[in-house]
């Protein structure tokens, strides 16, 4: 039945183009690697008087990595889900070490997804990860539970200059969830490029005291000196 199905609707993987395979060895092996910290390359999570939120990201958004979260993002991909939610669920047992000291349960925040978007792909991409990261974190011995708390509004826009995106995602993202003030959260997207998105997330919900630990994601633009980046700082 997978070669009738495969005859009908050709699967190929979305990293390197090789057919007949959801995705390859050499693809997915990026996705095993130990977690990194992405956020002295995203720009707007640099905030002056205050430390950087700590980002942890699973791969670097160039090569085979960029085509296969592009396929999963936009191309109908749902195949990908689950291997994603793999991916995610290992990055929530190594990011779980540093979090054990705060002592109380994490809420794991998923950034907003647009509803067209979530529409078009027929599920809630950060709410996937969200789930699998928090599943991630109980495994590794942190009590965590998933809280949609946030909401995107009409002001946040793409194209325009990274300035301008800026601007509207700050007077866009709001808080529409109850979460307990004090608890520690951690915010949960799928890709980082200059941390806009996470900065907003993090600024709507500080306002409501709700404390921003850290954030996960998927993949990341940029990597600060290559190798020496790579592992939990």
């Amino acid at each position: 039945m997978r070669d009738v199905a495969r005859a009908v609707v050709p699967v190929a993987c979305p990293g390197c183009g090789r057919e007949d395979v959801r995705c390859c060895d050499a693809c997915a092996a990026p996705w095993w690697e130990p977690v990194w910290r992405a956020e002295p390359d995203a720009a707007r999570l640099d905030v002056h008087g205050r430390a950087a939120l700590p980002v942890w990201v699973v791969a670097t958004l160039v090569g085979s990595p960029h085509g296969m979260v592009s396929a999963w993002k936009d191309g109908g991909r749902r195949d990908l889900d689950g291997f994603f939610a793999d991916a995610s669920r290992r990055a929530g047992r190594q990011v779980a070490p540093h979090l054990a000291a705060l002592g109380r349960t994490v809420r794991v925040v998923p950034a907003p997804a647009r509803a067209a978007s979530t529409r078009r792909r027929g599920v809630d991409l950060p709410l996937l990860l969200a789930r699998a990261v928090s599943d991630g974190l109980e495994q590794g011995g942190v009590p965590a539970r998933v809280h949609t708390a946030l909401a995107i509004g009409a002001g946040e826009q793409r194209g325009g200059s990274a300035i301008d995106r800026w601007r509207g995602m700050r007077g866009a993202i709001r808080v529409t969830g109850s979460l307990t003030p004090g608890d520690p959260v951690l915010l949960i997207d799928d890709v980082v490029t200059t941390g806009a998105t996470l900065a907003a997330c993090s600024a709507a919900l500080e306002e409501r005291g709700s404390p921003v630990v850290g954030a996960v994601a998927l993949a990341a633009v940029g990597r600060v000196a290559g190798e020496a980046a790579r592992g939990l700082r």
